[in-house]
Formats: structure tokens, C-alpha cells, sequence
């Protein structure tokens, strides 16, 4: 990446946390409502057996209502967990409606590697991306870790994907480096779209 992404990025990021910081409580919640109702009614979705979803943190989309709904369709459901001896890999663990989750040290709530069963098969899978901006070509500006980015183009490359994301949060064309990689839907309160 050189060095006028990286800066472009870094200055993107700061401007989208603190867009999302000025979301009311009570728009947030029915946006947030909407986005999960758009997803559950993406085909995509609907026809999938396995949800790779994450816990939401501060300013993101609340994902627990999608969480119970898929629990509640009889699909499984996995959340990442960040290798703390690997820089920016994470694996996905199969977690149920009443498995108890742990604080990670990216300080986001993960599965237990050691009572959680690691999900090796993506077939039939959809994963939900999170980030802070999307635009319409399907790329993300994401947290800078390179997880995702990791994760879409090696064990997951090729599965369907889908973003969530508030409409003030999408742009015409964000900056990219080499190695992120687009994703197949873009969900926001006004609907989803299928990237370009």
C-alpha cells in the first residue's frame, strides 16, 4: 500500500467514526432494524446454512437481532476470533444461542477456541463484513488490521459476502490497496444492492 492510501485511509477512518458518532440513539435503532430486515430478505441469505457474523462494537450495526433470527432458522452461526500470536488472522467458531462469549483482545466479544468448534467448511455460507465506509464497486474501508482482507482472500475466497453499512457511510469510490478485496453486497437502511 503506499504511503498516500495509507494517509487517505487513516483520515477516511476518522471522519467515518465520528459520522457514526453523531448518529442519534433512536435513528441508530431504526436503521439498524432496517439493514437486518434488508438482509434477512437478501436471496443470498435466505439460502444460506451458515452465517459468519460478528459482535457488534461501538457505533457499529447491532448484528444480535441477526444472530437470533438465524439461531432461530436453523442456521449455524460463527464469530471470529483474532489469533493473538498471529497479526491479523482471525478464524471463525461455531457459536449457539447460549454459549458464552469472552472479551478478546481486540476488545471485541469472541468464541472460546477451546470449547467452540472451528468452522473449516464455508459452503453454503455468508459473511457479513463489517467497516466503516463502503462504496459501490463492493470495497471497504475497514479497521486497518487486515483481518477481513486475510480472511476473504484465503480460507474464505470465493464465498459470498455482503457489507452493512449506515447511507452516510457509502461513497462513490474509496481508496484501495493491493490487497483488499471486494464484497458480492452492499446492505444499508435505504436497501441492498448487488456490488458492481
Amino acid at each position: 500500500m503506499s504511503a498516500e492510501v495509507y494517509f487517505e485511509k487513516k483520515r477516511l477512518r476518522a471522519h467515518f467514526k465520528a459520522l457514526r458518532a453523531g448518529i442519534s440513539p433512536k435513528q441508530k435503532a431504526e436503521w439498524d432494524a432496517a439493514i437486518i430486515a434488508h438482509i434477512i430478505d437478501l436471496p443470498v441469505y435466505r439460502e444460506s446454512h451458515t452465517l459468519l457474523c460478528y459482535m457488534p462494537t461501538t457505533g457499529e450495526i447491532d448484528t444480535r437481532p441477526l444472530l437470533e433470527h438465524a439461531w432461530g432458522q436453523g442456521k449455524r452461526v460463527a464469530l471470529p476470533y483474532c489469533l493473538p500470536d498471529a497479526l491479523g488472522v482471525m478464524e471463525f467458531y461455531l457459536v449457539g444461542r447460549d454459549d458464552k462469549l469472552t472479551l478478546g483482545d481486540m476488545q471485541i466479544m469472541e468464541p472460546d477456541p477451546l470449547r467452540q468448534e472451528k468452522l473449516t467448511d464455508f459452503t453454503g455460507g455468508l459473511c457479513l463484513v463489517p467497516g466503516y465506509a463502503f462504496d459501490g464497486q463492493g470495497f471497504r474501508l475497514g479497521y486497518g488490521g487486515g483481518y477481513y482482507d486475510r480472511f476473504l482472500s484465503g480460507p474464505y475466497s470465493g464465498g459470498q459476502t455482503a457489507m452493512a453499512c449506515y447511507s452516510i457511510c457509502t461513497v462513490g469510490e474509496l481508496p484501495r490497496g493491493n490487497y483488499d478485496r471486494p464484497c458480492g453486497y452492499l446492505v444499508t437502511e435505504a436497501g441492498a444492492i448487488q456490488s458492481s
